[in-house]
């Protein structure tokens, strides 16, 4: 692997939507502060977002940039460094930038990558490769071009180390919370530092530097530890590093964290508080962890073990057991997605190709975990050899592979947006049982969770595909997620208003495009009431400036209803529907428009509605308040009893060895009868073929097609005749 060498102790080597719980008569309806549980650890995993990539190293964003991703790839064949931008999910085909031809050891080539913290305004951000030829550490002022996407202005050079060794040069850099540019840069190369350089001040190899380079070039800041008249460079912020790889800013606190390879036996973490004053001295060539490796004669102490000698030693290190060899530092994570684990720190080794994580504390680094089986990525993908973590302009963190990919790390149990969600839950104050909850159909109080719709703006996406821009914050019973989609920013603010059995959320579109964009949301629901089949309507408005009012009633059980309307600010179209949750979707899906259905059921129904603004020109601002509530009886205008032949019935109920169905058609014709579980599986197609007219029965001995016989539970009986299509419940007990 090309970075084997470099870095071995040797030295030489969704969807986001609404998702809706509702069932009859509420007690309460509240907000969840997360959608996992408070006292289980969000499993993780991690997803490929990018393939194909020439040895990427690094992957970082521009502040506030929420769209993009930038990837530095060390090298390409052609031994020319490049930035590619992973945009919405997909490698822009043209490099942000390409250098030119760089030195080609296995150490070399384009090595960091930092965007000022006021890339918006003026684009500057600053490469660090190593020079063709003589190998020498170049870092390097660039700035972004007319197109956002591409990189054309001219290169400033700010800073030029000469490297005695191939190996060793450290290569990242990074913008502290102070605004100055923090440099990592390696001890020169070889192996146990022969030029003693780590502990010499007078030299900036073997150091962490801070930079002032918000001028043509740079200078030094007066608050660095030799600044002036004091013994040392005026660019050192911290000595006695080996190969300092991949340091990082917790972007809360500001806590500076080095990772630090080692030489032949440990791997250590650095960890510098905030506030800190510089002048740290992480203690290479004098010792490799805590162990003791060899006297320098450069340090200013006149030796490494002279009493009253600083040494800052590691918070955390670990030896090169089990194939370990060369620490890959990471981040603390700041993310929107893992809420739980916001704090904790992810770092790895790259020949292992493990990762671990943990938390820092004043002295030492706690709650130490091995987290490489669990953020494997399966399905026939791996993560062999990690060169680095990233994280996003929200927090997220990345692993960046060897081999030419790009994971992120995600909760296992949701998708990338729709964590960062509200999720909302109802609860029932009546006592009797209404079928399942969620996929899988658990026999519990509540409803059916469909997540096979979802809310879209027409032509762009579904907001489960949205970037998200930030945190989610609380307020009371309200939560609000903010994300972008396409050229819109999106904000939804959710409300529940547990007296009236209401959710009420509200969305924000702005047009962050220089151009005029079209706007139409569509928003779809398809809850389950009661585990089996509904029956929907479209009513009147609920007054003047609103949406039709779509209302979903229990095919079977009077009262339980829910409502669903909304209102668009000035100028918007409204559209309505009600059909099959199945029809809906596909709609929804294909973009096309709403087809205005009035009633739909007994079926898995949903309910639909758009908000269509037209033309929104570039800043311009539009918004969408959408209304749910439960009820315990039906709205005005809705029918309530399912279409249905004279006579249907089934018993006895419950049943335990055989089930009757009794008809009466009015004439004669044919005749389905199916039976269902509750999962809407098929068990047993009971009857297929022609009845005479007036009363007929059929019989269910309890078994499914194999003949096996089915286990105690809840069934649907569906009955299609004369154009008409009927469910009835039944209970089996053993």
């Amino acid at each position: 692997m090309a970075l084997l060498q470099r870095r071995s102790g040797s030295g030489g080597a969704s969807r986001v939507f609404f998702r809706l719980l509702a069932a009859g008569v509420l007690a309460a309806l509240v907000t969840i502060p997360t959608p996992r549980g408070a006292h289980a650890e969000t499993a993780l995993t991690t997803v490929r977002v990018a393939s194909g990539l020439s040895l990427p190293l690094y992957v970082t964003a521009p502040p506030g940039d929420t769209t993009r991703l930038f990837i530095v790839e060390q090298r390409g064949g052609d031994n020319r460094g490049r930035i590619k931008i992973l945009k919405n999910w997909v490698v822009l085909a043209r490099p942000f930038l390409t250098t030119a031809v760089l030195s080609s050891g296995s150490e070399q080539g384009l090595l960091g990558l930092a965007f000022a913290p006021d890339y918006a305004t003026t684009g500057r951000f600053y490469i660090n490769y190593t020079r063709s030829g003589d190998g020498m550490t170049i870092i390097e002022r660039r700035t972004v071009g007319a197109d956002p996407d591409t990189a054309t202005g001219p290169a400033t050079t700010i800073l030029m180390v000469a490297q005695p060794f191939a190996n060793h040069n450290g290569g990242w850099m990074g913008f502290g919370p102070d605004g100055y540019l923090y440099v990592a840069m390696g001890d020169g190369g070889s192996g146990g530092d022969p030029g003693d350089r780590a502990q010499n001040r007078n030299v900036l190899l073997g150091k962490i530097l801070r930079l002032d380079v918000s001028g043509a070039t740079y200078t030094n800041p007066s608050t660095n530890p030799y600044f002036g008249g004091i013994a040392g460079r005026d660019e050192i912020w911290a000595t006695g590093v080996r190969n300092p790889w991949r340091p990082s800013f917790d972007r809360v606190t500001g806590d500076f964290i080095v990772a630090d390879v080692g030489q032949n036996n440990i791997e250590e973490v650095n960890f510098q508080p905030a506030g800190s004053a510089g002048g740290e001295n992480y203690g290479w060539r004098c010792y490799e962890g805590f162990n003791f490796f060899s006297e320098s004669a450069t340090i200013p102490c006149g030796t490494c073990t002279a009493a009253g000698c600083p040494k800052i030693f590691p918070h955390y290190q670990y030896t090169h057991a089990l194939g370990r060899c060369s620490v890959t530092g990471g981040y603390v994570y700041r993310g929107c997605a893992i809420p739980d684990l916001r704090g904790t720190y992810f770092f790895g080794d790259y020949c292992a190709a493990v990762i671990y994580s943990g938390k820092f504390s004043p002295d030492t680094l706690t709650s130490f975990r091995d987290r490489t089986a669990e953020l494997a990525p399966g399905g026939g993908l791996a993560i062999n050899s990690i060169t680095s973590f990233g994280e996003d302009a929200r927090g997220e963190l990345y692993i960046c592979d060897a081999g030419g990919e790009v994971f992120r790390i995600v909760p296992r149990a949701s998708g990338v947006a729709e964590a960062d969600m509200p999720v909302l839950r109802v609860q029932a104050a009546i006592g009797d049982t209404l079928g399942a909850t969620m996929p899988g159909n658990a026999l519990v109080t509540g409803v059916t969770l469909f997540e096979g719709a979802g809310n879209r703006l027409r032509g762009v996406g579904y907001l489960g595909s949205a970037a998200i821009r930030d945190c989610e914050t609380s307020a009371g019973n309200c939560r609000t997620s903010r994300m972008r989609l396409g050229a819109f920013d999106v904000d939804v603010e959710a409300c529940v208003d547990p007296a009236a059995n209401k959710l009420t959320r509200r969305f924000i579109f702005t047009n962050r495009a220089g151009t005029a964009q079209n706007l139409e949301y569509v928003d779809v629901i398809t809850p389950r009431l009661n585990g089996d089949e509904d029956g929907a309507a479209t009513v009147a408005p609920a007054g003047g400036g609103l949406s039709a009012t779509l209302a979903m009633y229990d095919s079977f059980t009077s009262g339980r209803t829910i409502r669903h309307w909304g209102q668009g600010s000035s100028g918007v179209t409204y559209a309505a529907d009600v059909d099959t949750a199945s029809q809906l979707v596909a709609r929804i899906a294909a973009d096309q428009p709403l087809a205005g259905g009035t009633s739909a059921g007994p079926a898995a129904v949903g309910l639909a509605l758009s908000f269509a603004f037209g033309s929104v020109p570039p800043a311009g601002v539009e918004s969408v308040t959408v209304f749910t509530t439960v009820h315990a009886s039906p709205p005005s205008g809705v029918d309530e009893t399912p279409p249905a032949p004279p006579r249907f019935a089934v018993g006895p109920v419950p049943f335990r060895t055989e089930l009757g169905v009794h008809a009466a058609l009015s004439r004669s014709g044919p005749v389905q009868v199916d039976v269902f579980d509750v999962q809407g599986r098929r068990v047993r197609s009971l009857f297929r073929g022609t009845l005479p007219s007036g009363p007929s029965t059929l019989r269910w001995n309890g078994r499914n097609d194999a003949g096996r016989e089915v286990p105690a539970g809840i069934y649907f009986i569906r009955y299609a005749a004369e154009g008409t299509r009927v469910v009835r419940r039944a209970v089996r007990v053993r």
